[in-house]
């Protein structure tokens, strides 16, 4: 592999769900499936380099191949020592509720699995769209899991809170959670595919079967005392454009970067891999002496300490991705 390979456009797995919708198709995502469109997985293994030197390859190949590039000291550190991107990265379009769901951490994962925490920033909603967050206050955890074992009004434990575009929340693991239909939002999370299914609205799959619910392990780590509120996001002073920090964990940190067409800001970022994806307009993202182009819906990664740049070509809103370290603002 080659020293220099610079930023990579990445093309990405697109799923197709059964509670998927339409907004996708506002991104460019051209999708042909059974099911509608629910995720564009930006930075999963099997999304393709789009072009540069390491076209055609994927993401987890490139990662595995090179961890020191694309995964980092502070990679390396949120992924217990895989060499598997560390940031993954969504587009998650909810045209029904999602299933009701809970995700373990790292300590009550499955072996060889990391937990899951992710954060979702809110990109659209229809009138009346809500997160579900948490059991509400007066809702024990029995009481919770007895409804669930009976297919009763599980819904119904859970706060909804009203979705509000450009908010972000953060879902810690053993957080009870769904997306609420009508909901669009940006996701980023740890690289992680470990989900407990404990409700799912009666649906059933493209076959008509129920879908698999995972009672006793998603029981098994439930925090019933988390109860996520969103974020406004915070205007960082000085620099070009307008930058808002968004969120930030030991595990993923967020921000938005807003740029009128022309201007140029640095994005750096020592012992981390970057991702960068386009709400709006359009940005050149350069690095090492390549160009990678991203449009509305579409990601590309910086690698570990590459010197970049982000050049609107027009009017620019763009979501960074990164995996803080003890300082701030990096």
């Amino acid at each position: 592999m080659t020293a220099s390979t610079g930023p990579l456009p990445l093309r990405p797995r697109l799923d197709g769900k059964p509670w998927g919708g339409r907004l996708l198709a506002g991104y460019g995502l051209d999708y042909e499936g059974d099911e509608p469109l629910g995720e564009a997985v930006a930075t999963a293994p099997e999304a393709v380099v789009g072009s540069g030197p390491l076209a055609g390859r994927t993401l987890g190949e490139v990662a595995e191949a090179d961890p020191a590039r694309w995964v980092g000291v502070r990679g390396l550190a949120v992924t217990g020592g895989r060499a598997v991107f560390p940031l993954l990265v969504k587009l998650i379009d909810a045209g029904q509720h999602l299933s009701i769901q809970v995700h373990p951490d790292d300590a009550t994962a499955p072996s060889g699995k990391l937990g899951k925490t992710e954060a979702w920033h809110v990109l659209a909603t229809e009138p009346g769209g809500v997160l579900f967050l948490g059991l509400r206050p007066e809702v024990d955890a029995a009481e919770f899991g007895a409804r669930c074992r009976s297919k009763g009004d599980a819904a119904g434990c859970l706060r909804a809170v009203p979705a509000v575009p450009g908010t972000t929340v953060l879902v810690p693991a053993g957080t009870v959670h769904a997306l609420g239909a009508g909901v669009l939002v940006y996701e980023v999370q740890q690289p992680s595919d470990v989900t407990y299914r404990l409700h799912d609205w009666g649906r059933r799959d493209a076959a008509g079967n129920p879908r698999a619910m995972h009672l006793d392990a998603g029981l098994a780590v439930l925090r019933p005392d988390s109860r996520p509120e969103p974020i406004p996001p915070v205007d960082l002073p000085g620099g070009t454009g307008r930058r808002q920090s968004l969120v930030e964990t030991r595990y993923f940190a967020l921000e938005r970067i807003a740029l009128q067409a022309g201007e140029r800001i640095e994005l750096r970022v020592p012992d981390s891999p970057q991702a960068l994806t386009c709400l709006r307009g359009g940005a050149e993202i350069e690095a090492e002496g390549i160009t990678a182009t991203i449009a509305p819906g579409e990601t590309a990664v910086v690698p570990v300490g590459a010197a970049a740049t982000a050049v609107a070509t027009a009017p620019a809103v763009l979501l960074r991705a990164w995996v803080p370290g003890e300082e701030t603002g990096s």
